[in-house]
């Protein structure tokens, strides 16, 4: 042991982190994380592997040689020990932790590796690709995203389920801001908001290249067509939505586009004669359904998954697809609303946006009940069907 550790010393063993990500696009909370990993692991340096087709994406991201270019200006800019590592290529189309850790094992061999990862990688770390490889290949040090909770005790358990391995919580919590985030800002066209979340260089990058810039014709159609009030509850809704996609594992593109888009209808509705409704909408939900049909007819969205989150987003639905849930919610739950029970409903959307819409729904039933009204057909449908799914009947 003592004369591994002289080989080391010897050798200028290097202690190293190693940071993977799309890094689409990279964002303050990549350079806190790196440099709270820095102090609390006194690393040497970290190596930025930049993703080359994320596996567990929904959607397809930014070109690599885009985000590579955007991931240097980063690291010039940091002034940190940072270099970026293009192993991820070896293994295309898609590579996993578990062939490109052991590679980096390999190739910096009598270094001291340590892989980060966030914490909500860390509590859907069963699910990975051969795990167990993973958490043998090197140590794994997790930074808490938004809070700390669970995180100390989920790595002890991993730890112990898997022998050989060590997983370290980090004393520090990120900042909360997400790629997705950033995204929204750049899409909604929001400057003032990108350079709070984006290092200088970045933004201008983003800027001048115009990224993430693929839905703005939408979102200035849509301006231009609601009153101001609300276009900025679409707009929240819209960032509620993009922000909590990763609980339901939806694209941004479904996410951002149904949230931003379900109350375009609200102005001009009814759009068509009552009769042509189902039977029993009331004219305030007619919307939904309008709003489904101007997806497809004045914004020329014929995704299906798009065009259902819309049509349903006022009443919900039984059996609701995962996008169902997240706009129902989004609506629901975006920062400007203020109702009672909103925070409490916020607190169990930060958990699971389908607990949330079943805790939402029954609030409604109640809410109509001491009013000595009933829900529509369809809200009934969907409060039964989470009862049944929960273990409840009628609500008990």
């Amino acid at each position: 042991m003592l004369y591994t550790a002289y080989l080391k010393l010897y050798n200028n063993a290097m202690k190293i982190g190693v940071f993977g990500g799309t890094f689409d696009p990279v964002h303050l909370d990549h350079l806190a994380v790196i440099r709270g990993a820095i102090r609390a692991l006194n690393l040497d340096k970290v190596l930025l592997m930049l993703t080359l087709n994320p596996p567990h994406k929904p959607e397809t991201v930014t070109d690599y040689a885009v985000r590579r270019e955007m991931l240097t200006v980063f690291a010039e800019e940091s002034g940190l020990p940072l270099e970026i590592d293009d192993s991820e290529e070896l293994f295309a189309p898609k590579a996993y932790a578990y062939q490109t850790l052991p590679y980096l094992k390999e190739k910096y061999d009598g270094d001291d590796l340590i892989y980060l990862i966030g914490s909500d990688s860390l509590f859907k770390f069963t699910e990975w690709k051969r795990p167990e490889t993973v958490a043998r290949s090197m140590p794994i040090a997790v930074y808490p995203r938004g809070d700390d909770l669970g995180v100390a005790e989920e790595c002890d358990r991993l730890t112990a389920l898997y022998p050989g391995s060590e997983f370290i919580p980090l004393p520090f919590v990120s900042h909360g801001i997400s790629a997705s985030l950033v995204r929204f800002m750049s899409e909604t066209g929001d400057e003032e908001g990108l350079g709070r979340v984006l290092t200088p260089r970045v933004k201008q990058f983003i800027v001048d290249k115009r990224l993430y810039t693929d839905y703005r014709p939408i979102v200035e159609k849509l301006k231009a067509e609601l009153p101001a009030g609300l276009f900025a509850h679409s707009l929240r809704s819209a960032e509620w939505a993009v922000t909590h996609a990763w609980l339901q594992g939806t694209g941004f593109k479904e996410s951002f586009l149904a949230a931003l888009l379900h109350d375009s209808a609200k102005p001009f509705s009814p759009m068509f004669p009552m009769d042509t409704y189902p039977v029993g909408t009331a004219k305030p939900v007619c919307h939904q359904y309008d709003g489904g049909y101007r997806v497809v007819h004045d914004f020329g969205i014929t995704d299906p998954a798009i065009v259902d989150a819309v049509t349903y987003h006022t009443t919900a639905r039984a059996n609701m697809t995962k996008l169902d849930e997240l706009v129902y919610l989004a609506d629901k739950l975006e920062k400007g609303r203020n109702y009672p029970g909103v925070d409490e409903l916020r607190a169990i959307g930060e958990k699971s946006v389908s607990d949330a819409v079943a805790a939402s729904l029954k609030r409604s039933d109640e809410y109509l009940s001491g009013k000595g009204e009933r829900p529509d057909a369809l809200t009934l449908q969907a409060i039964e069907w989470y009862n049944q799914k929960n273990g409840r009947h009628n609500g008990t």
